[in-house]
């Protein structure tokens, strides 16, 4: 069992390596056209432009580099899956502030579905990882 449990996380960590990968990688080489999906639109300064690249961008950079790390330590991957839950708990938490005080709409809907179900998934990979004897 202390095997399959330590695979399942490893499992989620993948996922969370791939994921961060995707949306940093957004952020990063595409930022404009990335937020107008959601109807924002940048002025193309370069500020504005560096505004998402090192806001959300650095942001899922780092808890990509962070879920990678407890891949390639297996030491670290219970600390780097602490990282991964509260900093996407973060963003879960920030979406249903946003919610309530900005109002709700399918998009922000499907979004929430989203981060709440990785967080729920990175919490029970922390939980389900076995602790050091």
């Amino acid at each position: 069992m202390h095997n399959a449990r330590l695979w399942f996380a490893r499992i989620v960590m993948v996922y969370a390596v791939l994921i961060f990968a995707f949306l940093a990688s957004l952020y990063v080489f595409e930022p404009l056209e990335h937020i107008a999906r959601f109807g924002i639109s940048a002025s193309g300064v370069p500020e504005s432009v560096n505004f998402l690249r090192a806001g959300p961008g650095a942001l899922f950079l780092g808890m990509l580099l962070y879920a990678a790390w407890g891949l390639a330590r297996p030491g670290q991957l219970r600390s780097c899956l602490s990282v991964v839950v509260v900093l996407n708990g973060c963003v879960v938490a920030v979406r249903l502030f946003g919610i309530a005080v900005d109002g709700v709409s399918p998009l922000q809907l499907t979004e929430l579905r989203d981060e709440g179900l990785s967080w729920l998934l990175f919490v029970a990979a922390l939980l389900a990882h076995p602790r050091r004897a």
